[in-house]
């Protein structure tokens, strides 16, 4: 090959990189041996160097040129340039550090025996990181002292502040975060001598001083650093060090509380990893999102993700960060309550701490072992180990840490009665936290003032900190993407019931009611006030991978799971290796449901901005009283620990009243009550009367805790609308009796998850028009569902789809237009994962996560099935499963059932339903007709019914969720007929 004129050596290594494969590359270093020189190799080397942080692939071709530039040329320095480039890569980029340091040692050996003493000194530049990555510090300490004398004496600038860079790493590694700062602080002077070849040193500075503020408690600082170094580097094409930058940022804004913000740049940074070919670096993002994950409480997450962490750091030989990741496994157990599982891991995690001289992380252990005591009943342990942990953290300067070890042994103190000791140290906590400003510790040092103020009895200083720990914390949730609001808060529910006991005895049961609303159904709230979307569905072009990747595991997993269902229906037949298999698939299924789950949540991270806005993350209750109609009146219950309080609202007062109930042995009732319904269709007709009885009984019990003692100011309203709250969610209220009758027949009754949710029921305007019902028989178990859909879609003048005719597309079309949709079908409640609850269609399963991405136009949906009002009770009193996701997508209101609902009785009870609604009764007022219908005529059994249909279990499963309605103008009204055979 031949050219005009003699190339530089910059020149000549691009026209080498831009050939096409490694044979010809080597073809054109062979023909032009005579062109290699010192210069060409550096040149390959600078290439090598900076493409190793954006483009991995590009900087190993450099290296392979230089090391066989090397072969050719036989010159022993060129050989060692190229073990350096390579070594570089091995640690930097792939994370082979046990490799890289063998090439470092190599390259060092070759300039020892060349007497190029400088050139052996730059060799251990990057042997320093890898030493540090695997936890040999003190060998990284000394090969870094003796190469920091080299360089020194030799005036070599640019790679002494890299080389003061790494052994600050090296400091911060191991906690020593003042010697850290220091030495950052040497390279930015030696960077800033060097002008603009010290640009990019100056950058790398920046960027790792962020680490060291953050851990220090100067967040803004941080923050500031992180963003400058992030723009910088972005600038100068380093895009995996701008990545790392970001990284950084969202550690930061993970200490501040601002979890959803941390995942979503997280994400960010995970992907450039990835697609950057950076497998450990992907890993350490992986370990820094389950930081965020055990704050919001998602620990079966944080188990499975550290499990794998673990496992690869240890391939690695990064035991700093298997520790880490069995720390955060240990705090996973303990907040589950598997204490001795915490503490066998918790002793793990400190032996690798110790090992590595880590006097932070080895704290940080101790102090969790504190806060379990404390969860296992040894509030004395924990005082002394918790004070030990805060002088460490003092004399480290962790302000964050320090402050954390002053609450746990306040909370110990308070639990051993030594007022003055938790006083000492919540005084000292503010001092610290003040200069902090971290709402995710000002929450917890308030409440503890409060817990002590009350002591002392000062009511209303306890009140005042009550109502500034709800707002810090109202801080952090309202920022949350919405489906990570109810984990986080679910230990925290106490703060709130607090405040409503201190309002209550200050006899103040409006602002009671308000702390109530606040500690209840956010995340649905946050759905109807700001029409948050929820569906899987690309919002940016980078969304699509993420939103195609979600949809192809969607439709694998109904895939999987219709071929599951065909052998359970077999399962009789089935032989071993058939149960077997059937066994496998379930797993299968679980195992994507998970990843599913992961994945939404991703996508719903990287889409809720609504957090990031001050004006929407304030948390405030809407108007009850204005939206209460006359002679009607609402019922909010609030749990206080085992004790129990309701609210009675109208449109003209507030009132509340303690009852002589206990949260426990309502739960024993409601535990019999399941038993009692589950056994009546296993049962003889002979023996319902006698579970009738027995249902009765306990219905009695729960109307004395619940409705007893209000009757008196309850028996003049004719609708009452009931707010449960916690495991009275599971109560059905329309059915409690008082020894002569039940309270459907004395009072029209539906349902809200809160109060504040009255507003958009009352207000909705729903623009569907017609009636739509559906009607699967699944096989044929259930023989009415058909009949029952096209009998209701003739009562309203609509369209029946079933059996084969009804699909999921037919239902999210009708869904769109209809005023009323019904649907008569199987459904399945998921307690395990309440995403995949759902309703069978003839082509498959309606979930939860199917019915998030409807947009409805429906004043009523009748899930005419089993358990659809069942929920999983989240934290904040959030209710997890159809019901939530039916209100979220635009339904005005819901009628489902409590339990398994018998298919005859069913059809009968909806056709009631039906009529009483055409001849123009409210929604709330046509249920009760239709359960009255049953009561009443099942009593004097006029058409020769079974006698067991007078068990609530055939006609007290439907409840009604949402706007009661009104009565319309009465409509061509047809006298309601007696329940009768379909």
């Amino acid at each position: 090959m031949w050219f005009p004129q003699p190339m530089g050596a910059t020149e000549f290594v691009d026209r080498v990189m831009n050939l096409s494969g490694d044979e010809e590359r080597r073809r054109f270093l062979l023909a032009h041996r005579a062109d290699l020189t010192n210069k060409t190799a550096q040149a390959f080397k600078d290439r090598a160097d900076a493409f190793l942080r954006s483009d991995l692939q590009r900087s190993r071709t450099a290296i392979d040129c230089l090391l066989w530039q090397a072969e050719l040329t036989k010159e022993p320095a060129q050989r060692a340039l190229g073990l350096l480039a390579r070594a570089n890569a091995y640690s930097i980029a792939e994370g082979k550090y046990l490799d890289a340091i063998d090439l470092y040692d190599e390259a060092a050996k070759i300039y020892e025996a060349e007497d190029l003493v400088v050139e052996q000194a730059r060799a251990q530049i990057g042997k320093v990181a890898a030493l540090t990555f695997l936890d040999r510090y003190d060998e990284a300490e000394a090969v870094g002292g003796w190469a920091k004398e080299v360089l020194t004496r030799h005036r070599q600038l640019q790679p002494l502040g890299t080389l003061l860079m790494n052994l600050a790493s090296m400091y911060s590694y191991r906690g020593m975060d003042s010697k850290a700062l220091e030495a950052f602080d040497e390279a930015a002077v030696i960077f800033e001598r060097l002008g603009p070849e010290g640009r990019q040193g100056r950058m790398w500075v920046e960027h790792n001083r962020a680490v060291i503020l953050r851990n220090l408690g100067e967040f803004e600082a941080s923050i500031q650093s992180s963003t400058r170094a992030y723009e910088r580097l972005m600038e100068m094409g380093q895009t995996i060090a701008a990545a790392k930058a970001k990284q950084n940022l969202a550690m930061t804004f993970f200490a501040l509380g601002q979890f959803n913000h941390a995942l979503r740049l997280l994400d960010e940074v995970g992907v450039a990893f990835t697609e950057g070919e950076r497998p450990r670096d992907a890993l350490l993002v992986e370990l820094f999102i389950s930081d965020c994950l055990l704050q919001l409480r998602r620990f079966p997450e944080v188990l499975a993700k550290c499990r794998r962490v673990r496992e690869q750091f240890a391939a690695l030989g990064s035991m700093r960060f298997v520790g880490q990741a069995i720390l955060n496994e240990a705090v996973a157990y303990s907040r589950l309550g598997r204490h001795p599982e915490a503490l066998r891991s918790l002793m793990e995690a400190r032996e690798i701490f110790e090992q590595d001289k880590n006097p932070t992380e080895t704290a940080i252990v101790d102090l969790e072992i504190a806060a379990t005591e404390m969860q296992m009943g040894h509030p004395e342990k924990g005082v002394s180990l918790a004070l030990a942990c805060a002088d460490m953290f003092r004399s480290l300067g962790l302000k964050p840490e320090q402050v954390q070890s002053k609450l746990i042994a306040a909370r110990a103190a308070l639990a051993l009665g030594e007022e003055a000791v938790a006083e000492e140290q919540l005084k000292d906590a503010r001092e610290v936290e003040a200069g902090l400003a971290m709402p995710s510790l000002a929450y917890q040092w308030r409440h503890l003032f409060s817990r002590l103020e009350e002591r002392r009895g000062d009511v209303q200083a306890a009140a005042e900190h009550l109502e500034q720990a709800i707002q810090h914390l109202e801080q952090i949730s309202g920022q949350l993407m919405s489906e990570y609001k109810a984990g986080f808060i679910e230990d925290k529910s106490v703060i709130y019931q607090d405040a409503v006991r201190l309002s209550l005895s200050a006899g103040d049961p409006e602002a009671a009611l308000q702390y109530a609303e606040r500690a209840k159904s956010r995340a649905l709230l946050d759905l109807l006030t700001y029409r948050l979307d929820l569906g899987v569905r690309a919002k940016a072009e980078e969304d699509r991978p993420l939103v195609e990747q979600l949809n192809m595991l969607r439709a694998e997993r109904d895939r999987l799971y219709r071929r599951w269902e065909a052998d359970e229906q077999a399962r009789e037949s089935l032989g071993p290796e058939g149960k077997s298999r059937s066994k496998a698939l379930q797993r299968e299924i679980l195992s994507l449901e998970e990843t599913i789950t992961e994945l939404w949540h991703r996508l719903l991270v990287r889409n809720a901005d609504y957090g990031r806005e001050a004006s929407l993350w304030r948390i405030h209750t809407e108007p009850v009283r204005q939206y209460i109609p006359p002679e009607t009146m609402l019922l909010e219950y609030f749990l206080i620990g085992d004790s129990l309080v309701v609210f009675l609202i109208t449109e003209n007062e507030v009132r509340a009243q303690s009852l002589d109930a206990d949260a426990r042995r309502i739960r024993d009732d409601l535990a019999l009550l399941h038993l009692n319904t589950d056994a009546v269709p296993r049962s003889s007709a002979e023996h319902i009367p006698y579970l009738t009885a027995n249902a009765q009984a306990i219905l009695h019990r729960l109307h004395r805790q619940l409705m007893g003692p209000i009757g008196e100011a309850v028996a003049p309203f004719e609708s009452l609308i009931i707010v449960p709250h916690g495991l009275l969610h599971y109560v059905p209220f329309h059915a409690l009796y008082d020894g002569d009758s039940y309270a459907i027949v004395r009072h029209q009754i539906s349902y809200l998850p809160s109060a504040s949710l009255l507003k958009y029921c009352v207000e909705a305007r729903p623009s569907g028009k017609g009636a739509t019902a559906f009607g699967c028989s699944a096989d044929g178990h259930l023989p009415f569902a058909v009949e029952e859909a096209r009998r209701i879609a003739h009562l309203l003048g609509g369209e029946a789809y079933v059996e084969a005719q009804a699909t999921k597309g037919r239902w999210l079309e009708a869904a769109e237009r209809a005023e009323f949709l019904h649907l008569a079908a199987h459904g399945h409640f998921r307690s395990d994962n309440p995403l995949f609850s759902g309703l069978a269609l003839a082509d498959g399963w309606l979930t939860t996560l199917d019915i998030f991405e409807m947009k409805m136009q429906a004043t009523l949906v009748t899930l005419s099935a089993c358990q659809t009002g069942r929920h999983v009770i989240g934290g904040g009193d959030e209710l997890l499963g159809l019901a939530r996701a039916f209100l979220s997508a635009g339904a005005s209101s819901l009628l489902m059932s409590l339990w398994t609902v018998e298919d005859r009785s069913t059809a009968a009870w909806m056709e009631n339903f039906y009529r009483a609604l055409r001849s123009g009764h409210g929604k709330a007022e046509a249920a009760r007709v239709s359960q009255l219908a049953h009561i009443h005529l099942l009593s004097s059994n006029p058409n020769g019914l079974p006698e067991a249909y007078a068990h609530p279990y055939y006609w007290a499963p439907f409840i009604l969720v949402g706007d009661p309605g009104r009565r319309l103008a009465t409509l061509s009204v047809e006298p309601l007929e007696a329940i009768r055979e379909i």
